[in-house]
């Protein structure tokens, strides 16, 4: 039997016990248990401080409350203005050394950016875009410029400075000199500018490294045409940016034939603003023909076409779609298409698209609300009033069938709904034939409606303290639904009622409809046009049904 000296075995112990210690003193982990760090990691200090002057330094270190993720450090730093030598990032954990190109200019503020794409190593982002200022001479430039961008998502701010009269204009078709992302409400701030003419831009945050294109890119023009920055206005305020949902031009993505006389044309944004202006043809061998158009039911992006004959079958055709234009700036770009018709006939059977078993509809005691039906086909020339019935019970309802486009009509009793109520729509097969197709697919469909209590409704009332801009408009906007707002122009006496508001809560926005078309105007870069000027209340507003709420002496601000 072999024995161990004691010596050896409290050797062993003691070696694994260093390399245990070791181990876990080299290992970044979170600790153990509890709930996950949400904390954003913040910018303790650098080495030299921000604002240093006659750098000298090739290296800046920077010291963060947490564990970087090392991954995330390439992307969320750079130096502004642009050096011929990109700079290198040294990750050490919780710091960053950053080394310095050769080729600074002398007398020159430098900034370090440090964008929203940096984590600590729970994926947390810093909760805002980061500037350090540095200069190679005596002096360093101070003038900000600040403001907010009101969107829905993330979003950065881009900052020209202009150049010449030739920049003054095309300033966008360059990469912008300056960028920063805004924190999750907004807010954005430029530090350590020096004097000059700026132009500013507000863009979605995966956008900002990117050209900016007039027509295709999204993004929000200030009510500034342009900001200058000089010994007398070094700091510069409400730089406010009015995000919109699209872009400026809607495109056609897609175009197709639903049988030999009718088709869709698919947007990438809502046309629903310009149904008017579409113009659609069709040509096919010597023949060009005008289309009939008409929006979808329920997608705004989708327009149906239709001709008064068939063409055939597995007919070649070009879709052309005609370019609209409103106040000099294209808002649907022109488009062709190519495509076949339909070569197989029809088989499916029609149905109405927006029905549900267990509907609700709304009603209103003073108006008559009409209820909607959605045809999942066109339906063209054929007279359909007899195919439909209105019930309560097994009583009849007088009733009006109103066609608003081919696919969509609207029943209106004669006398108002009854509240909480079953109501049933009868469709006959026999009397709803269609000229191409299957009608419904049973001899009877049964519609089951029920109504709802009589829709109650608020009243917001105000005044605005003069002066105050001409051809302002109030407008209440949902919270709870974002396409809802409700709009009322401040009148000559500075105040405005908005009547008939579901009960809800809404922010309060005002802006100046200069260009008298009834909605905001966010703006073009080409050719530059400011947005029109707007102020969002930080206070929101509770309606409630049959008051009356009253907002007095509402202070805006300048323009």
């Amino acid at each position: 039997m072999k024995l161990f000296n004691s010596k050896t075995i409290i050797l062993f112990f003691f070696v694994a016990y260093c390399a245990c210690n070791i181990y876990s003193c080299a290992a970044i982990q979170a600790p153990p248990g509890g709930p996950k760090d949400n904390t954003p990691p913040t910018l303790l200090f650098s080495i030299p401080s921000s604002g240093a002057t006659n750098l000298s330094l090739k290296k800046v270190e920077l010291v963060f409350s947490e564990y970087l993720l090392e991954k995330s450090v390439a992307s969320s730093i750079s130096i502004l203005p642009k050096t011929f030598s990109p700079i290198s990032v040294q990750y050490k954990g919780k710091k960053l050394i950053i080394s310095l190109p050769d080729d600074l200019l002398d007398n020159q503020t430098y900034i370090l950016l440090i964008n929203r794409d940096l984590k600590d190593e729970n994926g947390v982002s810093i909760d805002e875009g980061i500037q350090l200022a540095f200069s190679t001479g005596d002096i360093i430039d101070t003038s900000e410029l600040s403001g907010r961008i009101f969107s829905d998502g993330e979003a950065s701010c881009l900052l020209w400075k202009i150049k010449d009269s030739t920049d003054q204009s095309d300033f966008f078709k360059r990469l912008p000199d300056y960028s920063i992302d805004a924190n999750d409400k907004g807010v954005y701030k430029f530090n350590y500018l020096s004097n000059g003419s700026y132009k500013v831009l507000g863009v979605e945050r995966s956008e900002s490294g990117s050209l900016i294109d007039p027509n295709s890119s999204i993004y929000g023009v200030p009510f500034f045409k342009r900001i200058q920055i000089d010994s007398s206005n070094s700091v510069v305020n409400n730089i406010n940016i009015f995000f919109p949902e699209f872009s400026r031009s809607a495109s056609v993505v897609n175009g197709k034939w639903v049988d030999d006389k009718t088709g869709v044309i698919n947007f990438d944004n809502p046309i629903d603003d310009f149904e008017k202006s579409i113009l659609v043809s069709v040509k096919y061998g010597d023949n060009d023909i005008q289309a009939k158009t008409f929006l979808d039911n329920k997608d705004s992006k989708i327009v149906h076409f239709s001709l008064e004959d068939s063409i055939g079958a597995d007919i070649k055709t070009l879709i052309n779609v005609e370019s609209v234009f409103e106040n000099g700036i294209m808002v649907i770009d022109s488009a062709v298409v190519s495509a076949r018709t339909k070569s197989s006939q029809d088989t499916t059977y029609l149905k109405i698209n927006n029905y549900s078993t267990g509907s609700t509809l709304k009603i209103e005691e003073e108006i008559i609300n009409p209820f909607d039906i959605y045809f999942s086909k066109i339906i063209y020339e054929e007279n359909i009033d007899n195919a439909f019935s209105l019930l309560k019970d097994s009583s009849i309802i007088d009733f009006n069938l109103v066609q608003i486009s081919p696919m969509h009509y609207q029943i209106n009793p004669v006398k108002n709904w009854l509240p909480e109520t079953e109501y049933s729509i009868n469709i006959m097969r026999e009397n709803f034939k269609l000229n191409k197709g299957r009608s419904i697919k049973d001899s009877t469909m049964i519609i089951k409606i029920k109504t709802s209590k009589s829709e109650q409704f608020g009243n917001l009332i105000g005044d605005v303290v003069s002066p105050h801009p001409n051809s302002i408009v109030a407008r209440l906007k949902s919270l709870e639904k974002t396409s809802y707002f409700y709009d009322a122009y401040v009148n000559s006496n500075s105040s405005f009622k908005i009547n008939k508001i579901p009960e809800g809560i809404y922010s309060l926005m005002f802006y100046q409809d200069l260009d008298k078309n009834n909605k905001y105007s966010f703006g073009h870069l080409s050719p530059y046009q400011s947005s029109e000027w707007f102020e969002i209340r930080s206070d929101t507003i509770s309606i409630r049904s049959n008051w009356d709420m009253e907002v007095a002496k509402i202070n805006l601000s300048e323009k």
